[in-house]
């Protein structure tokens, strides 16, 4: 394998070996023999096994993140946008069941503070585009003026809070479908001017 193939390799074996054991039950021994990697290609790609979950983290969150403002880019319309973007949060748990539980259930303090820095930069500029979507309707009148915590929260919190519960349960495939209805109506109806 080379270069890019392997560091995907590795990062794959970490997401298995994290899910099931958490980064700190997790060897990098377990990480190295499901990816079929040497102790050097870790040390090579990543450092060490803190570093290694905290490019997993930053990875999929960057990649979420960028998926979600692109598709929020394609949509017209301030509850076109809000309730597609519930839609959309939903829809990528669902294809990312793996990945959407290690960004919500693997969260230990030394992979928090390793990946703490660029995940603020990442979550600034995330925050700043969706906040400045949403001043464009505030200002237009189509959604109520909220302090920007609020819109967050209204907007994606129950989807969110959902899919941690959905994570840890049966996953039934109806389930998500009714909540994305009615999640993406109830946004819009905490969000929309009255």
């Amino acid at each position: 394998m080379r270069g890019q193939a392997r560091r995907r390799a590795i990062l794959d074996a970490a997401l298995e070996c994290f899910l099931a054991k958490g980064v700190a039950g997790a060897t990098l021994e377990e990480v190295l023999d499901l990816s079929r990697s040497s102790t050097g290609s870790v040390y090579h790609h990543f450092g060490n096994k803190v570093e290694l979950a905290a490019t997993l983290y930053l990875e999929t969150l960057e990649s979420y993140q960028r998926g979600f403002l692109s598709r929020l880019e394609q949509l017209h319309g301030a509850r076109e946008g809000i309730e597609g973007m519930v839609r959309h949060h939903l829809r990528w748990v669902r294809e990312n069941p793996r990945l959407a539980r290690y960004l919500t259930h693997c969260r230990e303090p030394e992979v928090v503070e390793a990946s703490e820095k660029r995940a603020q930069e990442l979550n600034a500029r995330f925050f700043s585009a969706v906040l400045g979507w949403l001043g464009q309707y505030a200002r237009e009148g189509e959604i109520r003026r909220l302090p920007a915590d609020l819109y967050l929260a209204l907007w994606l919190g129950p989807s969110d809070e959902f899919t941690r519960i959905w994570l840890a349960g049966d996953r039934a495939e109806a389930r998500l479908r009714t909540a994305s209805r009615v999640l993406a109506g109830a946004a819009w109806d905490a969000l929309k001017a009255s």
